[in-house]
């Protein structure tokens, strides 16, 4: 788990980007999506972009901070 600030939500927004992968606000929530087909049939799927992915939201926490799973630690590095 990595404990983010604003500085450092932002920056995963601008690493974070590829073909594949969006991340964007929704208010104060960080969304980190991704391209899959699975998205069609699955809750956390969204269609955007002209093609359906799944798409996990992360809150901000009362400490105003985002706290990130260990798999998104990568884009760190």
């Amino acid at each position: 788990m990595l404990h983010l600030n604003i500085k450092g939500a932002e920056l995963l927004v601008k690493r974070f980007a590829s073909n594949n992968k969006i991340a964007y606000w929704e208010n104060y929530d960080l969304v980190l999506w991704s391209k899959n087909h699975n998205g069609y049939t699955n809750k956390k799927g969204i269609f955007k972009n002209n093609s359906w992915g799944i798409a996990e939201k992360i809150s901000v926490n009362n400490k105003g901070t985002w706290i990130l799973p260990k798999q998104y630690v990568k884009y760190f590095k």
